[in-house]
């Protein structure tokens, strides 16, 4: 499980995902998404694929909605995540629930 964020920061290093953001940039970010590591245990598995990608979206939607004044919609925010998906497979990354959503977090 990935979700705090000393682990979050060196994951996204490791895997060059946020590499133009500070650490700062992304504990802006991790605070925008409460708690994360029980969303995580919640889940029960270690790593998002096409079938539960559904799940990202919806705490993608929820965590915007309570953060942000936004306009985006579900389907937009499926299709961005659906191409995170390939980024986080290009950079060899595991396709963790925790990072993925932070990632997608801190680009859109």
């Amino acid at each position: 499980m990935v979700c705090k964020l000393k682990q979050i920061v060196d994951f996204v290093r490791e895997y060059k995902l946020l590499e133009d953001l500070d650490d700062e940039a992304i504990t802006e970010t991790f605070h925008t998404f409460p708690h994360c590591c029980s969303w995580d245990k919640g889940l029960g598995f270690a790593e998002l694929d096409e079938s539960r990608l559904d799940l990202a979206v919806d705490k993608i939607m929820e965590v915007l909605d309570e953060s942000y004044d936004h306009e985006y919609t579900a389907p937009q925010i499926k299709a961005i995540a659906t191409s995170f998906m390939g980024i986080f497979e290009a950079a060899g990354a595991p396709k963790s629930p925790v990072p993925f959503v932070i990632v997608m977090l801190a680009r859109i």
